[in-house]
């Protein structure tokens, strides 16, 4: 028993040492460097958003294919075959949805980034230069 008891301490002391991270220092990073940052995340968002959904709609209509077909092999007995591939795509359809919606979010922040960058919210850091601001 104080064996068992023994080992159990050591093992949990041993994995909370293991587990423990150090939290890294938070540096000041310019407001281009966060748009930087959110515009990456946003594509990389975006771009991930669309091949779920392409691969979703993609297994929906192979699903109803292979349904209408009767079948993988043909046969006219069971012609529900595909179904389990369009559950699947329209599973896979819906989970591009929250891609989308952190995309736009990354947007947002992006543009608050860019405007705080050259409107000069902060004190302490100066902006010199010229700004042209477009919009279609």
């Amino acid at each position: 028993m104080k064996q068992t008891l023994l080992i159990l301490v050591f093992c949990l002391g041993f994995i909370n040492l293991t587990t423990g991270q150090q939290m890294p220092t938070n540096s000041n990073q310019t407001p281009q460097e966060l748009y930087d940052f959110h515009i990456s995340k946003k594509k990389a968002n975006n771009l991930a958003g669309w091949i779920t959904l392409g691969g979703g709609v993609a297994m929906i209509v192979g699903g109803l294919g292979i349904n209408m077909s009767g079948g993988i092999l043909g046969s006219e007995d069971d012609n529900n075959k595909g179904l389990w591939l369009s559950y699947l795509g329209g599973a896979t359809t819906l989970a591009s949805i929250p891609l989308f919606i952190s995309a736009g979010k990354h947007k947002k922040k992006a543009k608050i980034q860019l405007q705080q960058g050259a409107i000069g919210l902060y004190d302490n850091i100066n902006y010199s230069g010229l700004s042209i601001s477009l919009t279609f």
